[in-house]
């Protein structure tokens, strides 16, 4: 059994050889910690700076005041891109110029949104409403293109209905009501399940 001063020698020994290396790496443990304790507190004020102009963009909207909604999402995407509030701006801007009857500008938005989230719930909005910004711009067939994926069943009834009034543009009456058929045994049912069955009655089919 080591006696007290051979035990203190070779801790002396062992400190000559390691102890500048044990500092350093308290150091670096405390410079780590406080570095940490530095970037959360920059994430929440991120998030909160994100979180006041997402307010101010959905309050312009509700008060249809599309020049503030504009610019709002737009510092969103600017200046906060990495975050879902910039996603949801550009949701925000599509509609914006789909109201104002700038489909471009809208189509580009939402393909902006397919490209960076992908099968995501907020991707899969953005797809169906891609699809219905190019029937609009009377491209029936890029829109049923952006349609041809697998939807979460959630989404099954709009596709469909969708699906529809793209088959009816192109003239494709047996097509679009068996779209509109499947939209209505959808699960959850449309939005409106009584104008997707009118859609239905006026094609001349019954179901």
């Amino acid at each position: 059994m080591e006696t007290d001063e051979e035990q203190v020698e070779k801790l002396k020994k062992w400190w000559q050889e390691n102890g500048r290396s044990v500092i350093a790496g308290i150091i670096i443990g405390v410079g780590g910690l406080f570095g940490y304790r530095y970037w959360i507190d920059y994430q929440n004020e991120v998030a909160e700076q994100a979180s006041s102009h997402f307010n101010q963009m959905v309050e312009a909207l509700d008060a249809s005041n599309s020049d503030a909604a504009n610019e709002y999402a737009n510092a969103l995407i600017s200046d906060y891109e990495s975050t879902e509030y910039a996603t949801i701006a550009r949701l925000a801007l599509s509609r914006t110029f789909v109201e104002s009857g700038d489909y471009e500008k809208a189509e580009d938005q939402l393909q902006q949104v397919v490209g960076s989230v992908g099968n995501e719930a907020l991707g899969y909005l953005a797809r169906n409403r891609l699809a219905a910004v190019q029937l609009q711009m009377s491209q029936p067939e890029q829109a049923l293109n952006t349609l041809s994926i697998d939807f979460p069943a959630e989404f099954s009834a709009s596709v469909e209905e969708l699906k529809g009034d793209i088959y009816a543009q192109q003239g494709k009456v047996v097509e679009a009501a068996d779209a509109y058929r499947k939209a209505l045994r959808g699960t959850p049912g449309p939005a409106n399940g009584q104008f997707v069955q009118q859609k239905l009655d006026d094609l001349g089919a019954t179901g």
